[in-house]
Parts: structure tokens; sequence; C-alpha cells
């Protein structure tokens, strides 16, 4: 659990605000000792079955900067949540779930296509992307995997076609581009792809074979260059 390092200058506000900071302190403390609090793991059957009942709508939480540096999801009271939160489609399937710890998602969190498909699991720490990153297409073959750290990808990168034919293979270090491979749709390298070292080019292709865009990297960095 994170606690802004500002809610002590909360302290020298009203009482409902020295309330508020002082329960919160106390979660975090009692957090410290307790082993229970830590974040549920969705990806569990039965977990999961109770964070779907359990859930409530994002929709009904405000998202606010709060202590003037850090947006949370808060309920009427204005204080950040936590607990189970969900997605709904207009027929009222889940969309998407997740875990709020403090207003900011942590854990493991899924999102369904709209035939009921799993399309991702994804997970964050802080509101941030923070490990595992996996991406599924509608018809359940896998459209992307690779690990994410401080909100950007880093380490290996992997995409596919929705033949199931690899489309890259790609190196990050915390968001920076360090090297690539691509394929095209029927399975050949792309000879034009030489991104080395943070420095290079890479196409990306659409299913049909297509170019979808070039990007061009510079010490990491890429600039679109254009189909």
């Amino acid at each position: 659990m994170r606690l802004p390092l500002l809610c002590f200058q909360g302290m020298n506000k009203s009482p409902s605000v020295k309330l508020r900071c002082l329960h919160r302190l106390f979660t975090l403390f009692a957090c410290l000792f307790l082993s229970h609090c830590g974040i549920p793991d969705i990806t569990n059957q039965e977990v999961l079955e109770e964070a779907k009942a359990e859930a409530i709508s994002l929709s009904s939480l405000d998202r606010k900067l709060m202590y003037g540096m850090i947006q949370l999801y808060v309920d009427q009271t204005d204080d950040p949540y936590t607990g189970w939160v969900k997605e709904e489609y207009s027929n009222e399937t889940i969309k998407r779930l997740g875990y709020l710890e403090d207003g900011q998602k942590e854990g493991t969190w899924l999102s369904w296509h709209s035939n009921g498909q799993l399309e991702s699991q994804i997970n964050w720490h802080n509101d941030h992307y923070s490990g595992h990153f996996q991406v599924w297409y509608p018809h359940g073959q896998v459209k992307a995997l690779g690990q994410t750290k401080e909100g950007e990808v880093d380490g290996k990168w992997v995409d596919f076609y929705q033949s199931g034919i690899q489309a890259s293979e790609s190196w990050s270090q915390v968001g920076l581009a360090v090297s690539a491979l691509v394929w095209t749709p029927d399975g050949q390298p792309c000879k034009k792809t030489d991104l080395k070292e943070g420095n290079g080019t890479v196409y990306q292709y659409e299913e049909n074979g297509s170019v979808l865009k070039v990007t061009r990297f510079q010490n990491g960095i890429g600039t679109l260059l254009g189909p």
C-alpha cells in the first residue's frame, strides 16, 4: 500500500480531513504487520467469481487529482477507493475487471471481448503497467505478450498476426527501444527492419501484407515516418 507523504500535511487541516488521514495511516501500518493485505489473485477461479459478484461500476467513482500530485479513483466522500471494480458492455456482461487499492490500479486486471473471449491480462502497480502483459484476438489467438516496468514496455515483447504467425520480436529497456526483428504475414523476415542498439528502422505490416507504419528510432526513441 502506498500513502502519499502529503497526507501528513492534512493533519493541519479540518477535523474531518484529520480523521481520514489517521484512518489511512492506520490501514497502512496494519498492512505492514498483517499478511492478508496482499492483492487477491484474480487468475484464481474462486477469486474471479467473488470479484465478479462484489465489483462496483468503475463509472460510479470519480477520478480526481488528490493531495495536489496524484490521480486517484475516489468515492462520493472523496476517499480513495479500495476494492473490486468493473466496466460492462451494454448487455451488462463484464468488459473489464480489476482491483483498486487506495484509488490506484493494483495486481492483475482482466478484460473480455464482446463475444466473451478473454482479451487481456495486464498487471498493474501504483496505477502503472508493471509485470506481465498479454493480449488476445477475439478468436483466442495470442496477439501480443511481454513485460512492463514503471508503465513502459521493458524486456522482450512478441507480437503475432491473427493467423498465429509471429509478427515481431523486440527488446526494450523501460520504454526505450533496443532492437527488433520483424516478419511479414507470410512468415518471411523483413530485411528493411534494422533496429539495433537503439538505432534503426522498424516496419510493421497489415494482415494483408501492406505496410502499416514505419518508425525510425534514434537512441531508443521512435519517430513515425508513415506507411
